[in-house]
């Protein structure tokens, strides 16, 4: 059976199926997708700033909302690492940033809580004067699985990298169909954004997920079938290319599909507590020279206290599908002691596809503080035990500084 015509039949079955289903707002995203991070800042502007300059804006952009149906936001997000260790002739610290301007305008939204909506977002990542990124930093350090400064590039060139129509059917599911941020929804996942708690790659994308370009045409859908099992499928153009808007590449057929089904207590808590199995398959790309791919991937996440979240996640890899890591394994939590304030602390695992890489293994810990609430400052520090590129190193450090400033 050709795997990707089940993906797309089940993207169609789950959006006329989701058309049967109303309750709440849509949750086919996870915390990094553009309503997830809109409906956060406005959370974050409930709380009233010092600057009366910003509260005339804070107040400006609400009105706005309510009367137009017209959301954005301003994101900047900067990291800046220092390493203890790195390869001969390699500089160990490096700094770089994710510009984003992000924006959602409801078309409708009826009675019963259909809505449709039109999401996109402009980004940019890039480096700070001379400094290398420190996703390069990781490669310097000889990490290979568990990149220490994942997504914090310097060649993301300034791109359209989002824009899609989102249908929602409240509390039930959804659907989104255009260009697409693929991390947003594949293994969608309470600690899977760049603005939360961790840095390395083990816990921001599972390093057993196969990837393609920020901004790929594309389909998901999600949707809950009862109130306890939610199942979703999805499929990505698999050339494209992260800050670069090129369709030609769609003449190749060459596509990401996946499939999945997740377990919740109640559909209230699906954010929080959940158990989640992901399988994909990643075609051979001629383009590149890179061959199919296959794997599966699972994360469960519960809220014990409200202070307090422990989560786990594991994948596996088989083929090629331009994926490295054979399996990896990560488990961590989140403690929030007060208010604005969250301490976070995980422990991951890799298995190189190489057999003659040793595994690699990473422990964060991260302190995350909301000052304003257009200010969040998180200073975090990681260490890397058998970076398998650096086999003359067993271990190491770096020690960081992330800012994020939302307007």
């Amino acid at each position: 059976m050709n795997f990707k015509r089940v993906v797309i039949g089940s993207c169609f079955t789950l959006v006329y199926f989701s058309s049967l289903l109303y309750g709440a707002e849509a949750m086919i995203e996870g915390p990094d997708g553009v309503t997830s991070q809109l409906v956060a800042r406005e959370a974050q502007e409930t709380d009233k700033p010092q600057i009366s300059m910003m509260q005339s804006y804070y107040a400006w952009k609400k009105e706005l909302r309510e009367e137009s149906g017209l959301s954005f936001g301003i994101q900047a997000i900067m990291l800046y690492q220092q390493a203890g260790d790195t390869l001969a002739d390699r500089e160990d610290n490096g700094a770089s940033g994710i510009f984003r301007f992000s924006g959602s305008y409801k078309v409708f939204e009826r009675d019963n809580g259909h809505l449709g909506r039109i999401e996109w977002r402009v980004e940019n990542r890039s480096g700070f004067g001379s400094l290398q990124s420190p996703s390069n930093l990781s490669g310097a350090i000889g990490m290979h699985s568990l990149n220490s400064g994942f997504a914090y590039s310097d060649n993301f060139d300034t791109d359209l990298s989002v824009i899609n129509w989102t249908q929602g059917f409240i509390d039930r599911g959804g659907f989104a169909i255009g260009r697409l941020s693929f991390d947003v929804y594949l293994d969608a996942f309470m600690f899977q954004t760049y603005s939360r708690a961790f840095i390395t790659r083990s816990f921001v994308f599972n390093p057993t997920l196969p990837t393609t370009g920020v901004g790929a045409l594309g389909l998901v859908a999600k949707g809950f079938v009862t109130d306890n099992i939610l199942i979703g499928a999805q499929i990505y153009e698999a050339n494209a290319v992260s800050g670069e808007f090129d369709i030609d590449t769609l003449k190749e057929n060459e596509w990401l599909k996946a499939v999945e089904v997740a377990w919740t207590p109640a559909i209230s808590r699906y954010k929080l507590d959940r158990v989640q199995l992901t399988y994909w398959h990643k075609d051979a790309r001629d383009l590149v020279g890179a061959g199919a791919g296959s794997g599966w991937a699972v994360s469960a996440s519960h809220q014990v206290t409200e202070q307090f979240i422990p989560f786990v996640r594991f994948g596996h890899s088989t083929g090629d599908g331009g994926v490295t890591t054979k399996s990896a394994l990560s488990t961590g939590f989140e403690y929030s002691p007060w208010k604005n304030h969250a301490w976070s602390l995980g422990a991951g695992w890799a298995e190189p596809k190489q057999s003659e890489l040793r595994d690699e293994y990473v422990f964060e810990t991260s302190y995350r503080v909301q000052v304003t609430p257009s200010i969040n400052l998180m200073p975090d520090l990681q260490y890397l035990i058998d970076p398998a590129n650096n086999p003359e190193l067993d271990s190491t450090w770096t020690a960081g500084l992330r800012c994020i400033l939302t307007l």
